[in-house]
């Protein structure tokens, strides 16, 4: 349980409770509008907030079994931690001799001298 207490998952635990509070706050609103003579869509939006508010509940119980299960992704390296030496780095492409020949051959290469007409 001590895991579900780190800031980062006090900053999930109240964005939770304030998602879930807005919407089910905006399907109330939604129903007092449609019920003081309101068009269809105020009843559909009515009936679509509180599936939002369930929607980030469902979201919110899903991550929270994954992670006492163990089952969560592992947080990204830090600083102190030493890189994976297995795992590919990424990096900027390398402008070699022969690529500089090719595009300057190419169409999309350096501007050339307009054709005499």
């Amino acid at each position: 349980m001590k895991r579900l207490w780190t800031p980062r998952w006090i900053a999930v635990h109240l964005a939770t409770v304030l998602l879930v509070l807005a919407f089910l706050a905006l399907g109330w609103w939604q129903l007092s509008r449609a019920e003081s003579g309101g068009n269809p869509s105020s009843w559909g939006y009515m009936l679509e907030w509180p599936v939002f508010a369930a929607f980030v509940i469902f979201l919110w119980v899903r991550e929270v079994r994954a992670v006492l299960r163990g089952d969560a992704p592992p947080a990204p390296p830090t600083p102190e931690q030493p890189r994976d030496p297995n795992r590919l780095a990424v990096r900027r492409p390398v402008r070699t001799e022969a690529v500089r020949r090719a595009t300057e051959r190419s169409a999309y290469g350096p501007a050339r001298p307009p054709a005499d007409d």
